[in-house]
């Protein structure tokens, strides 16, 4: 198994990594663990990590987005750590594992180490499973950015990629998990992606603006919340 630990605060790193470290030995668990100072300096390693803890207060590049960058919204498993919980739904729109604020402790650590580990053993997450002219794909839910409806195909936006089908938008978003919100008549968003919610609009990480249905704004607004909520409630676990 291999762990990363960054931190730009160097006493710190070096507890976490005897914490970390202490639960592997107690667990029997063969860990190589590597430490980094900053969100480049992880980046510029390359490798594939199963456990990720990250500070989220970094100079230069923060840790979201280093996670972010790192492809990390797959199976490798992110604990975000920080003194304030300021980004706890931030963090878990990209599926974090766990959010620790510091200090830190060796319970709170054990803790988030178990979470990555049930989650390393779960199967891959639901996907939306679309037919295309190559044939049948499972796209990963929580990778889907938006989908929308144009010249009678549905295009899956993804944030490297993007799918055609002619499946219906109605028949995709049954197959959907509750993260979706039908903005309106033509237009599905993730909101796990979505950065600002306005009176009319959604405003989408990346920048996409999505218009509102017009007679169902209050309940789509009802909706945004319920999810907000549903993410608080999980960080606070």
């Amino acid at each position: 198994m291999h762990i990363a630990l960054c931190d730009d605060e160097k006493n710190e790193l070096l507890l976490l990594r005897e914490m970390v470290q202490a639960f592997c030995e107690k667990k029997r668990l063969e860990a190589v663990i590597d430490v980094f100072s900053g969100g480049e300096d992880f980046l510029a390693s390359a490798q594939r990590y199963d456990i990720l803890f990250m500070d989220i207060y970094l100079p230069g590049m923060n840790g979201m987005e280093a996670a972010e960058r790192a492809g990390a919204l797959a199976r490798q498993q992110i604990v975000f750590t920080t003194v304030s919980r300021e980004y706890a739904v931030e963090a878990f729109r990209l599926n974090a594992a766990h959010y620790l604020t510091k200090p830190l402790s060796a319970q709170s650590v054990a803790e988030a180490m178990e979470r990555c580990l049930m989650r390393l053993g779960e199967p891959p997450r639901k996907s939306l499973v679309i037919k295309t002219n190559q044939g049948t794909i499972p796209v990963p839910m929580e990778q889907i950015v938006f989908i929308e409806v144009l010249n009678k195909l549905c295009i899956v936006h993804t944030a490297k990629s993007d799918f055609r089908t002619y499946t219906s938008l109605d028949a995709l978003f049954e197959q959907l998990d509750d993260a979706f919100l039908r903005a309106q008549r033509s237009y599905v968003v993730n909101m796990r992606f979505v950065e600002s919610f306005l009176f009319d609009r959604v405003i989408l990480a990346g920048g996409t603006e999505i218009m509102l249905s017009r007679g169902n704004r209050t309940e789509l607004k009802r909706q945004y919340q319920s999810f907000l909520f549903r993410l608080a409630r999980r960080a606070e676990e």
